[in-house]
């Protein structure tokens, strides 16, 4: 097989793989961890994927409490998570503790303790958890701030380092596939 048709057969299929994988991940919703919570009442609350998925998170994708739609953001999971999606970040430890004192866990009740934890900084990045949510930012990561989303020039730096990255594996792939074998 001619190495130049396989190296293009190579690339095209590892793209449709990125293009299917990514498309799959938006579709599907993810899994969140079960985390328990204890009310100033003394009602033991579970808090499993479900709960989060169909409570909780409803009330950040509102445009009543946050500007910024969330529904499109790939960053969406790890508001209240890790990126491991195993346990809380220091928003989701603040959301926690304001359910401790708001009681069960109803979408009204949600949405008083977000609106408690929204003028605190769970970072100590020098943004309130509120101007972090509606810029697209994440409230419990210190490295994502609000200018690092409404920066232009920092957004497309991305796009650079990711369209520098293909086509460096397109020029190492040209020179692996196009070397003339010693005689």
């Amino acid at each position: 097989m001619n190495r130049r048709l396989f190296a293009a057969i190579i690339i095209v299929l590892l793209a449709s793989v990125v293009i299917v994988d990514s498309q799959a991940y938006a579709q599907s919703s993810s899994t969140f961890p079960t985390i328990s919570y204890k009310t100033y009442q003394g009602y033991n609350i579970t808090i499993s994927s479900t709960e989060w998925n169909s409570t909780v998170y409803p009330v950040i994708f509102s445009k009543n409490f946050s500007t910024y739609d969330w529904n499109d953001s790939p960053l969406k999971d790890y508001i209240l998570f890790d990126y491991g999606l195993t346990g809380l970040n220091p928003y989701g430890a603040e959301f926690i503790a304001a359910m401790e004192t708001t009681g069960n866990l109803t979408q009204k009740n949600v949405t008083i303790a977000f609106e408690k934890i929204s003028p605190l900084d769970a970072t100590n990045s020098g943004y309130t958890n509120q101007e972090k949510l509606n810029t697209g930012a994440l409230p419990g990561f210190a490295n994502s701030t609000p200018t690092s989303f409404t920066n232009p020039s920092v957004r497309s730096s991305y796009g650079w380092i990711f369209a520098g990255g293909v086509v460096v594996s397109i020029v190492a792939l040209y020179f692996i596939f196009n070397r003339k074998k010693d005689e």
